[in-house]
C-alpha cells in the first residue's frame, strides 16, 4: 500500500466564518436575552453542500449527532436529506423525530447492544460493529433471516494517522491510532469474516478529532480499498467505505487546517469506481454554523488584572476550558476582542479553570455588554453540563425568513434531579399514620372533587399553520378564575388528538390514541372566561418494530402561561 504521510500537498488553509460579522449583537440580546446559541442554516447548508461534492449524495453525509445534539440543527438538517450517526437509543430517537428515516441511521458506538443491533438491522439501519464477539451474537438472532439494513465494520487500519501539529490533547482523540480501543485491526478482519454467514457490506475509519494532516485520511482511505477488494475474495461484497469525520476547522486565526473545499478536492481523487463514500463529520460540519451570545455579568479588578465575568462558561464551553482550545469572542460591534491586554473573559463558575479567553484587551466592555462566541456549534452543547447549578441556553435560528427562537432556555426547575428523584419512600412498617376520611374530606379541593366536572370548553376556530403546526382558539368556562392543571390537560389533550388525526386524514375519531409521557408547566395563570389561543406542533412520527407509532406534540399557550408536551402512542 502506498503510504501518503510524505506526500508535499499545497496548504489551501481554511478561514473563519464570516456570517457572525453581520449579526447585531445587541439586537439579538435585546430579542433573546442571555445565554442563547444562534444557528446560520446559511452556513450550515453550505457545509453539506461541500460534503456533499464528495459524497455524491447528502443522504451519505452522517451527521454525529454526539456533535450537537440540538434538535434545531437535527431538524434542518433532515430536511437538507442529511444522515446521523447515532451511539445508542436516545441519539436514534431525536434523530427519527427530527425527521431521519431508518435507512439514513447509522448506529456505531464502542459498546454495542446486541438486541437493538439485531432490530436495526430488522428496520433497515445502518449497524457499525468493531466487537466480534457482538458479531456473532447478532448473527445468532438473526437465525439466517435476511434483513432489509447494512452491516459494516469499523476498521482499525493500522496505518500512520498523525497530527500535524502536536498540542496535549492529542491522545485523547487520535481514535485510529494503533493504540486505540476502536476498531477491528485490518489484519484480523479477513480471518474472522471469512467464517461470517452474515453479508458485511460497508467499511469505516474515523483518524480522530480536529485533524490537520490530510495524509491521515489518504493512509486511513487507501487502507479501506484493499480491505475491501480482499474481502470479496472470501464472499463479501464490499461497496458502502465511509471515511468517518475528524476535520478540523480553527476556532481563532492562529489555528491552521484544511480547507472544507481543499479535503473535498484532494479526497476526491482517491475515488474510486464501485463504491459509494461515506463522511461522519463532526466539526467541519457544524462547528462554524453556531455561536453562544453571552453578556459580561460582572467585572472584577485583581493585582493589574481586570476580570470580566459572563453567564456561560465551562457549563456550555468544557471543549475550550478544559482542552484549552479558545474561541474567537466578538464584542457587541462585532469585532474581535484584541489579543496583547492583561484582560481575561472568564465563567462564572466554582473552579480556576474556568477562563474562556486570557490576555485580551477588553477595551470599553461593560457590565450587561452582550458579547459573541464563535465556532461554537462542535462538542459544546453535547458536553454541557449543571455544574453549580446553570441552565441550558435558549436557541435560535436564523434562515431565509429571518431569525426565530425555537427553544426556550431551561427554567428553574427543568432538572432530572427534581423529576426524577424518589422522595421519602420509606415503606414504614406499620404506617406512621392512618388518615381519617373525615380529615381528607376537610382538607380535599372541593374544586377538584366536585366543581371541576363543570369545566367546558369549546373550539371558536383552528388552523393550520404548517406541514405539523396548528393554532386554536377556545373559550373556556370554569368555575375557578384560572384554567387549572387539569383543566388545562383535557384542553391540550383534546387540541392535540384532533390535531394529530386531521394530519392524518381521518374523518372521525376511531384511531386508538393513548398519552405515554405527559410534562405541563402552569408559571402563570390562563383567565378563564376569554378566548385564549394555544398552539400544537408535532415531531416526526416514528414507527416501532411492533407496527405501533410515536410522536412528541408541543404545545402552548400563545402568552406562554401554559406549557408542555405529550409523548402519544397510536
Amino acid at each position: 500500500m502506498e503510504n501518503f504521510t510524505n506526500t508535499k500537498v499545497r496548504q489551501n488553509q481554511a478561514i473563519l466564518e464570516t456570517w457572525t460579522s453581520k449579526l447585531n449583537i445587541r439586537d439579538y440580546y435585546i430579542n433573546y436575552g442571555s445565554p442563547t446559541w444562534i444557528v446560520s442554516k446559511k452556513q450550515l447548508t453550505h457545509n453539506v453542500e461541500q460534503f456533499a461534492r464528495f459524497t455524491e449524495s447528502k443522504g451519505n453525509i452522517l451527521f454525529p449527532v454526539k456533535t450537537n445534539p440540538s434538535l434545531v440543527l437535527l431538524e434542518v438538517l433532515a430536511q437538507m436529506g442529511v444522515g446521523a450517526d447515532c451511539a445508542n437509543r436516545q441519539e436514534i430517537d431525536l434523530a427519527l423525530f427530527a425527521g431521519i428515516p431508518y435507512e439514513r441511521i447509522a448506529y456505531n458506538c464502542p459498546v454495542q447492544e446486541v438486541c437493538l443491533s439485531t432490530n436495526l438491522l430488522k428496520q433497515g439501519a445502518i449497524v457499525v460493529m468493531d466487537d466480534p464477539a457482538a458479531i456473532l451474537k447478532v448473527q445468532d438472532r438473526l437465525k439466517g433471516r435476511s434483513f432489509p439494513g447494512q452491516l459494516w465494520i469499523r476498521v482499525n487500519p493500522g496505518v500512520e494517522i498523525r497530527y500535524e501539529q502536536t498540542n496535549d490533547n492529542q491522545e485523547l482523540m487520535s481514535h485510529a491510532a494503533t493504540s486505540s480501543k476502536f476498531g477491528i485491526p485490518a489484519e484480523d478482519i479477513l480471518p474472522f469474516v471469512k467464517n461470517l454467514k452474515m453479508p458485511v457490506t460497508g467499511l469505516h475509519v474515523h483518524v480522530g478529532t480536529q485533524m490537520d494532516n490530510l495524509t491521515s485520511f489518504r493512509n486511513s482511505m487507501e487502507a479501506m480499498h484493499e480491505l475491501a477488494r480482499a474481502m470479496k475474495g472470501v464472499g463479501h461484497e464490499v461497496v458502502h467505505l465511509d471515511v468517518g469525520g475528524g476535520l478540523g476547522i480553527p476556532f481563532t486565526e492562529e489555528d491552521e487546517f484544511p480547507s472544507l473545499d481543499y479535503w473535498v478536492s484532494e479526497m476526491s481523487e482517491m475515488k474510486e469506481e464501485n463504491f459509494r463514500y461515506y463522511v461522519e463529520p463532526g466539526h467541519a460540519l457544524c462547528g462554524n454554523t453556531v455561536a453562544l451570545l453571552t453578556k459580561v455579568e460582572t467585572i472584577k479588578h485583581s493585582r493589574n488584572k481586570r476580570w470580566l465575568v459572563t453567564d456561560v462558561g465551562t457549563d456550555q464551553l468544557a471543549k475550550v476550558t478544559l482542552l484549552r482550545w479558545p474561541h474567537r469572542i466578538l464584542n457587541p460591534d462585532g469585532q474581535p476582542l484584541p489579543k496583547g491586554g492583561n484582560d481575561a473573559i472568564a465563567g462564572p463558575l466554582c473552579f480556576a479553570g474556568d477562563i474562556l479567553l486570557d490576555k485580551i484587551d477588553a477595551g470599553n466592555l461593560q457590565v450587561d455588554d452582550p458579547i459573541l462566541i464563535t465556532h461554537a456549534g462542535a462538542y459544546t452543547f453535547s458536553l454541557s453540563n449543571r455544574f453549580n447549578g446553570r441552565l441550558g441556553p435558549s436557541w435560535v435560528l436564523i434562515d431565509e425568513n429571518g431569525h426565530e427562537k425555537r427553544m426556550n432556555k431551561e427554567g428553574r426547575y427543568d432538572n432530572p434531579n427534581l423529576t426524577n428523584y424518589f422522595w421519602d419512600l420509606r415503606q414504614e412498617k406499620p404506617a406512621v399514620e392512618t388518615i381519617s376520611k373525615e380529615r381528607i374530606e376537610k382538607l380535599s379541593s372541593i374544586y377538584l372533587t366536585k366543581l371541576a366536572e363543570e369545566d367546558k370548553f369549546e373550539y371558536l376556530q383552528m388552523e393550520r399553520t404548517g406541514e405539523r403546526s396548528f393554532a386554536i382558539d377556545v373559550m373556556t368556562e370554569s368555575r375557578v378564575s384560572f384554567i387549572s392543571m387539569p383543566f388545562a390537560i383535557r384542553i391540550f389533550g383534546d387540541a392535540v388528538i384532533v390535531t394529530l388525526l386531521h394530519m392524518m386524514n381521518s374523518e372521525k375519531k376511531e384511531l386508538p390514541i393513548w398519552g405515554r409521557k405527559l410534562n405541563l408547566d402552569c408559571f402563570g395563570q390562563v383567565k378563564t372566561g376569554v378566548p385564549v389561543r394555544i398552539r400544537v406542533s408535532f415531531s416526526n412520527p416514528v414507527k416501532e418494530l411492533n407496527g405501533t407509532n410515536t410522536i412528541v406534540a408541543r404545545f402552548e399557550t400563545e402568552c406562554w402561561d401554559c406549557s408542555g408536551n405529550f409523548l402519544l402512542k397510536f
